[in-house]
């Protein structure tokens, strides 16, 4: 008999415990539910303006009728035209897109540069926090599918919704139809073209004065960061062809195609 009441009062004591340890558990967890739910309202927010902000940045404004200036009056407004885009080097080409970024509100910082002059940028809201990649091409040849597939992979692996792709060319229609329905912005000459030329005209001056400045045709070395000098190959298969070489060769090698206009 007493073993069976000493028994009784355990299980009582025992559940005890285990309901106050319930509810104590109980409390935290609604408290982080509360939570949880409060987060996705302001990233969804976040997410929002951040969308806005490259819609605001990628949608041209009505000034097109600006005169078509020559662009090396430096100091001038000028209307940007797709043959001096396409003749600035690599490097000034970066410097016009970051430029543009920054009229535009983005955050924008390079992270990136390639061998063949394309540079990667990371595009970060108030927040601090990247919503966007994107690269710069300045080429002359169309951009294919598999540059655009790699762009797509950065996002996926960095877990950025946005990615943009820039260039002075054009893009192959395998490109284009990868693109589609993802978040991808691809910007081709003649649209940036009329992104510029949207700007009012202290802004457009300013992105000309930042094009015009010194030599802008000549590229820069991507690792030395000097204007390199026409060479032309003595032997091999290109031999009798000209091409970019480095100022600092044979200690550096890099070498650059020279653009056909």
């Amino acid at each position: 008999m007493w073993s069976l009441i000493i028994t009784f009062f355990v299980v009582i004591a025992v559940i005890d415990v285990l309901v106050k340890g319930v509810k104590k558990a109980a409390k935290p967890t609604r408290r982080n539910t509360a939570k949880r739910k409060a987060r996705p309202q302001r990233t969804a927010t976040a997410k929002s303006s951040d969308h806005q902000a490259l819609k605001k940045a990628f949608t041209p404004n009505a000034h097109t009728n600006a005169p078509a200036l020559t662009p090396h009056r430096k100091g001038v407004a000028i209307h940007w035209t797709t043959t001096f885009l396409r003749a600035l080097e690599w490097k000034r080409y970066e410097e016009i897109c970051m430029e543009y970024l920054r009229i535009k509100n983005c955050m924008a910082e390079v992270t990136c540069i390639g061998a063949d002059g394309g540079i990667d940028i990371r595009i970060k809201n108030p927040e601090g926090k990247v919503f966007a990649v994107a690269q710069c091409k300045a080429w002359s040849r169309p951009i294919g599918v598999n540059l655009i597939r790699e762009l797509y992979g950065v996002m996926a692996a960095e877990k950025v919704k946005h990615g943009i792709f820039l260039t002075t060319s054009e893009y192959t229609p395998a490109a284009l139809a990868f693109a589609k329905g993802k978040n991808l912005l691809l910007i081709d000459s003649d649209e940036l073209i009329a992104l510029i030329n949207g700007l009012d005209d202290t802004n457009k001056k300013r992105l000309g004065d930042i094009a015009t400045q010194g030599d802008y045709t000549t590229p820069t070395c991507v690792r030395c960061d000097t204007k390199m000098v026409r060479r032309t190959a003595k032997t091999g298969k290109n031999a009798g062809n000209e091409f970019w070489g480095c100022v600092n060769y044979p200690k550096c090698r890099i070498v650059m195609n020279i653009k056909q206009q």
